[in-house]
């Protein structure tokens, strides 16, 4: 007792014994104005998801049921949006600990044998369905984990303790092998990426972090070798030819379909390999190649500038964010959208393997959008946090 009293204390020169202040954090400064780029590159690839979700759909059904659907799920995400710029940042950390329970438990409810909320598509059980609505925890999962690294690191980095390490990857084994087991290994790539960047923008020492990205390397390498179906797209990524009747067959129309676009495209709407399923999974996971199809190489390329800005924009606001906090949660934000663009395009064009993970605001998924506003809703947030180009941001 006596040590603790004393600890909590402090002679003065004359004698004089004072309690020492509590630490606090730096206030956040006034807001300002939203980053202008930042809001382009989301308006802009939001608008082509309206556009494409649309144009990839509308042979599914009327009219009517493609804006009823599509209203949903841009509603959705317009709520999201809100949601992340109008709920205080404060608010978000409070969350961190109960949206990492609950998450938890969607994510291990999709493995209980009979569950009778889960669905099954395509031979994955990702989904639940819940009364009128079906969502997949593990979008939600990002949201989540970029929460939750954000706070435990911003007090914790650059110095982890053996203890610190156990609980940060222990959150990232949990989420990531749920995910895995589903089965959904392109997903756990993007969330292992969002841990593995936190990690560096906290500035973790070198040697821990390297040995961390060769074991996460060697790790995902046996994974993708450990099951049959993973091993077969890793096998027809050297020569889907070889695959074209099976599992190659995705890749090889979606090569034909940009093929087709060429320069200027065939015409909005145009698109033959998104009828009678020629293309598997066009409106969603392969939507990039109906964009190149229908709107040639100038609007695929529109798609990938826009999100070569938002990425920038992203980590310009990370750069500029008034504390650790804010800085970590900005690049989480960043990187789940930057690194899963990078890997469906990369998919498409046939550049990785197979992962089937969405292409982030052009996809169709109302789970997708929603968690992703969200996080872009909180990114916006923060640029209107940032400090001027040039400010001295202090101790980190």
């Amino acid at each position: 007792m006596a040590r603790a009293v004393h600890s909590a204390r402090r002679r003065t020169g004359r004698g004089e014994v004072r309690r020492r202040e509590p630490a606090r954090r730096a206030p956040l400064p006034l807001p300002g104005a939203p980053d202008g780029l930042l809001i382009a590159a989301v308006a802009g690839l939001a608008s082509f998801g309206l556009v494409m979700i649309y144009s990839a759909t509308i042979h599914e059904g009327t009219t009517a049921e493609v804006v009823r659907r599509m209203a949903v799920q841009f509603g959705g995400g317009v709520l999201g949006l809100l949601a992340g710029l109008l709920v205080p940042l404060d608010w978000w950390r409070r969350l961190t600990v109960p949206a990492l329970l609950i998450t938890a438990a969607a994510l291990a409810s999709l493995l209980i044998p009979g569950n009778p909320f889960a669905i099954t598509r395509l031979g994955a059980t990702r989904w639940l369905d819940v009364g009128p609505l079906s969502f997949q925890p593990s979008e939600f999962a990002k949201l989540t984990f970029v929460l939750f690294g954000a706070g435990f690191l911003e007090r914790r980095a650059p110095r982890l303790r053996a203890g610190h390490w156990g609980v940060y990857l222990l959150v990232l084994a949990v989420f990531g092998g749920l995910i895995y087991l589903e089965p959904d290994l392109g997903t756990a790539l993007v969330l292992g990426g969002i841990a593995l960047c936190l990690l560096w923008v906290a500035r973790i020492h070198l040697v821990p972090f390297t040995g961390l990205v060769a074991g996460a390397a060697a790790g995902v390498f046996y994974l993708a070798m450990n099951k049959e179906h993973q091993r077969l797209r890793l096998l027809s990524w050297w020569n889907p030819w070889a695959y074209e009747d099976d599992i190659g067959h995705q890749v090889i129309q979606s090569w034909t379909a940009m093929a087709r676009g060429g320069l200027w495209g065939v015409g909005l709407g145009e698109s033959l390999q998104k009828l009678d399923n020629r293309l598997p999974e066009a409106e969603t996971d392969f939507i990039f190649a109906v964009v190149a199809e229908e709107l040639g190489l100038i609007g695929g390329a529109a798609v990938i500038l826009l999100f070569v800005l938002f990425t920038w924009r992203g980590f310009n606001v990370a750069l500029r964010a008034p504390d650790r906090y804010t800085m970590l949660l900005a690049a989480g934000v960043t990187t789940w959208v930057g690194g899963q663009a990078l890997l469906n395009i990369g998919v498409v064009t046939g550049t990785l393997p197979n992962t089937g993970i969405p292409l982030p605001f052009l996809s169709s998924g109302g789970s997708s959008l929603l968690a992703l506003m969200i996080g872009v809703g909180i990114l916006i947030s923060i640029s209107r946090l940032a400090r001027p180009a040039g400010a001295n941001h202090g101790e980190r």
